[in-house]
């Protein structure tokens, strides 16, 4: 196994391109998320149909005063949140495509109310920085794993069958150094942005830590689960994981919490492993009783064992058959 690690070791060092994305995505995902969590106010987009609309300033709706109302697809599209319209007889109407939830969020904006919930989640600045970064660390576990790729490719793979090694060792060391690769520079950054930033994550360094060992470890066996049941294609593994992570770390929140009011949608949302990552970060950060975590938390580490199994079963039976 230390062979298998030196070996990757090598191998990293001459693609050096490697370590930089990680560290780049890790450091300018990070700078972002805390940003987002603490520099920039995020407001309403309405638009507003009335000659007095310079009435309704408020410090979380960004007013648009127009003359006529926008067709209805500007709202579908997200141009607005709302268009508030201003009736003759006094009164006023609010048109929107947002669920019941959000519609009572913007509503107690625009009544200029002190107490008036966010816009989005009221997600801590620690989870909005795993959020940013979970899906740049799963993107990175499957670059770092094409050197399995590159083994299945080469015929390595198969002498290594039979050697006294064996495939699940093999396949642990390929994980133990992937995950190690993710884990160290990733939670060093974290500790440097932190300390420049002065912000606050809502949680220290040891709840950090371990948040990071989870999508870490999710990150390294999802992309060793790719590599092994895809046929020896590198780039076509690449490029469905990408495609596969990218949507649905959309999807989970992983940018910004998603509207509530499609109900299909939701369901599916719920079972994505992203989401079950960020309830967990969440509840850690909001210091939630551990009865509300240990479902997210055991959703994730039965994800994990399974991703791993599955990998380690197809690669015998592929290479020793059996």
């Amino acid at each position: 196994m230390k062979v298998i690690m030196k070996n990757n070791f090598r191998r990293l060092l001459e693609q050096k391109q490697i370590i930089v994305l990680l560290v780049l995505f890790t450091a300018a995902a990070s700078c972002a998320a805390v940003f987002v969590s603490t520099g920039m106010t995020q407001k309403w987009d309405v638009a507003v149909v009335s000659p007095a609309s310079a009435e309704l300033a408020s410090k979380q709706v960004n007013i648009i005063p127009m003359e006529e109302a926008p067709p209805h697809s500007e709202l579908v599209m997200g141009r607005y949140d709302a268009v508030l319209t201003k009736n003759a007889d006094g009164s006023c109407s609010l048109e929107t495509v947002k669920s019941e939830e959000i519609t009572a969020k913007l509503k107690a904006a625009l009544e200029g109310r002190e107490d008036s919930p966010a816009m989005f989640s009221d997600r801590g600045t620690g989870t909005n920085v795993l959020g940013f970064l979970t899906m740049f660390l799963l993107m990175m576990g499957s670059t770092c794993m094409t050197f399995y790729a590159d083994d299945k490719t080469g015929g390595q793979i198969t002498r290594i069958a039979a050697s006294p090694l064996g495939i699940s060792n093999y396949l642990f060391a390929h994980c133990l150094f992937n995950f190690l690769f993710l884990f160290i520079p990733t939670t060093i950054i974290l500790v440097v942005v932190k300390w420049i930033s002065g912000a606050s994550f809502g949680f220290g360094f040891l709840p950090l830590a371990g948040m990071l060992a989870l999508i870490c470890a999710l990150s390294t066996v999802f992309s060793l689960f790719l590599y092994s049941m895809l046929p020896n294609k590198d780039d076509s593994a690449k490029m469905i994981g990408n495609t596969i992570i990218i949507l649905t770390s959309i999807l989970a929140g992983g940018f910004f919490a998603f509207d509530k009011g499609n109900q299909a949608l939701g369901v599916i949302i719920q079972i994505l492993p992203q989401k079950a990552f960020l309830n967990v970060a969440d509840g850690v950060e909001q210091h939630m009783a551990w009865q509300g975590i240990v479902p997210s938390l055991s959703y994730l580490l039965l994800l994990i064992a399974v991703f791993y199994t599955v990998s380690v079963w197809k690669t015998k039976r592929t290479y020793i058959g059996h």
